[in-house]
């Protein structure tokens, strides 16, 4: 018989595992919507139909949220805006497979903040891990006149925001209700995303309404699993696990990326990229395996 304990923490194991395949099966379709909607278009559409239902949800819960609180999980919604700002705008100008790697590369980059953050340096395995991942970067990234495409750069810097969420989130999961952490990171994104799409051509609305059904399908699709579903669960799942281990089942996102690329938009990885987006699993798994080593060593003290 498997514990209460180690039963809720396998079952947020395989939540985390189906929420890295919703977020991987995003970037294929975002790539088809950026071919319809500007960047922050699609985000704010994405985003209202998220918040409508949070809303909605937010409704049914009863109990006051502390103003600090919710300053807390605004910030961690100004965070991961931040990453979705830059992982759209990134994705319009490479590869949904490349950007999907990329943004995996924010799971080596946990162990690091959260040192950063408890100021106490990452242990060799961690740090040969995050030079792996790096390497990897650099295999799959880099052009033939050594040069890193502008695409690239973007999804990049959402890799950052996105490691800095996951840690973000670890520290409030525990503290706040997943209903009031999740409605509090998707407002931010929404408004930011509407502000930022008035500036952008054509006009919010009339990209809007210029969408097609099934581009209309998608945004929606990816707004309840990708968005709104994702979000709940891994909010829920972070209160049985670490930042770190959360970031290790976070590893299939990248994966599902490349074969839902593959599938959806026949992308493939030259031989080249292919060994980088092997030596970014390779250190994305080294990092975060040695990092809860030292988790478990600590336990067990």
């Amino acid at each position: 018989m498997i514990g209460g304990g180690r039963r809720q923490r396998l079952v947020a194991d395989l939540a985390l595992l189906a929420v890295a395949a919703a977020w991987g099966l995003t970037f294929p379709l975002g790539k088809i919507v950026l071919h319809t909607l500007p960047p922050f278009a699609y985000l704010a559409g994405r985003f209202l139909i998220a918040a409508l239902i949070m809303a909605l949800w937010m409704r049914r819960r009863s109990g006051p949220v502390s103003p600090r609180a919710w300053r807390l999980a605004v910030f961690t919604g100004g965070v991961f805006f931040a990453g979705y700002a830059l992982q759209t705008v990134g994705l319009g100008m490479t590869t949904a497979t490349k950007a999907g790697f990329i943004t995996g590369l924010s799971v080596a980059l946990v162990p690091m903040i959260s040192g950063v953050w408890l100021r106490r340096t990452p242990r060799k395995g961690v740090l040969a891990g995050v030079a792996a991942a790096t390497a990897g970067l650099a295999f799959l990234t880099l052009t033939e006149g050594i040069r890193i495409e502008v695409g690239d750069l973007w999804v990049l810097g959402c890799a950052i925001a996105f490691a800095l969420h996951i840690v973000l989130v670890g520290r409030l999961a525990g503290a706040l209700d997943p209903i009031v952490l999740t409605t509090a990171q998707v407002m931010p994104v929404l408004a930011l995303s509407g502000l930022a799409a008035a500036f952008e051509q054509p006009p919010l609305v009339a990209a809007m309404f210029t969408a097609r059904p099934a581009v209309w399908g998608m945004i929606i699709f990816m707004a309840l699993s990708g968005t709104v579903a994702a979000l709940v669960v891994q909010t829920w799942a972070q209160r049985f696990t670490s930042a770190s281990h959360t970031a290790l089942m976070f590893t299939l996102e990248p994966v599902a990326a490349a074969i839902a690329a593959y599938f959806v938009l026949g992308e493939v990885l030259s031989a080249r990229q292919m060994a980088g987006a092997g030596l970014i699993l390779a250190g994305i798994v080294t990092a975060e395996l040695k990092q809860e080593h030292e988790h478990s060593g600590v336990e067990a003290t």
